[in-house]
């Protein structure tokens, strides 16, 4: 069973002599202000949500974990019903996906599309264009020379058939 929650997170705060119980004053990530509800979970779905967080050090409780869970599923509906994709056009892998929403849980981005376009943007920036036009200049001539190397093959071909 996972036993995470408040003294997980104050260990990761530096803060491991605090209690279980005790919310330290510094601690304002587990001074969450908001309505308090209560949900029934089958025990089948529970032991998922555990063993989740057992693999996963990210998410400090199961209600972190399930308010995350909850924006993401809201937004995407909410992407659906506008009539935008919450498709990339480039394959992503699992890996990068879960780098992304992980970033965008952090704050340091407000969407997938502004996540990857961000990404992109920088990485833009660091390329050689230069370096790929030349690349492009020389694939064409190498293309010229292997059409004109084929067109003369086949003219000295017609020419010895002809004989």
């Amino acid at each position: 069973m996972y036993t995470g929650g408040y003294k997980c997170l104050t260990k990761m705060l530096g803060n491991a002599d605090k209690c279980q119980t005790e919310i330290p004053k510094d601690c304002d990530i587990l001074r969450l202000k908001g309505e308090r509800i209560t949900i029934r979970l089958p025990e089948k779905d529970l032991r998922l949500i555990d063993s989740f967080l057992e693999e996963e050090n990210e998410f400090g409780s199961r209600s972190e974990l399930l308010r995350v869970g909850a924006k993401a599923l809201i937004d995407k509906k909410i992407s659906l019903k506008k009539g935008e994709s919450t498709e990339t056009l480039a394959p992503v892998s699992d890996d990068q996906m879960y780098a992304i929403e992980y970033l965008i849980r952090k704050g340091r981005f407000k969407s997938t599309e502004a996540a990857i376009f961000e990404i992109l943007r920088n990485y833009l920036e660091t390329v050689d264009w230069d370096k790929i036009e030349g690349s492009q200049k020389k694939l064409q001539d190498i293309k010229y020379q292997v059409e004109s190397a084929r067109m003369m093959e086949k003219e000295l071909e017609d020419k010895y058939l002809q004989h």
